[in-house]
């Protein structure tokens, strides 16, 4: 993926992906519980980000990113893509 071509939201670009994953939103959580070392993250919370109610912050950025198995600055591009949408902007740093 290049990240100069992402304009979609964070939020269809994790649903594709996880769709082509042949993911489940429990088996995603499940899958970024084992890679982030929380147990916090639920079916629930994957919904909010794919329905753009809420946005990962960096750390969890990352963690989506490997769990997906998609390069960190695509999703953090979706990120600012997603603000931009709503009429903010956002920087991450590393």
């Amino acid at each position: 993926m290049d990240t100069a071509s992402v304009s979609t939201t964070l939020g269809a670009l994790v649903a594709d992906r996880r769709r082509a994953l042949g993911l489940s939103q429990r088996e995603l959580a499940d899958r970024i519980c084992q890679v982030s070392g929380r147990t916090t993250i639920t079916r629930h919370e994957l919904s909010r980000y794919e329905r753009g109610v809420r946005l990962p912050g960096g750390a969890m950025v990352d963690v989506l990113a490997e769990s997906l198995g998609v390069p960190a600055a695509v999703l953090a591009a979706a990120v600012t893509a997603t603000l931009e949408r709503r009429g903010r902007t956002a920087t991450r740093t590393p």
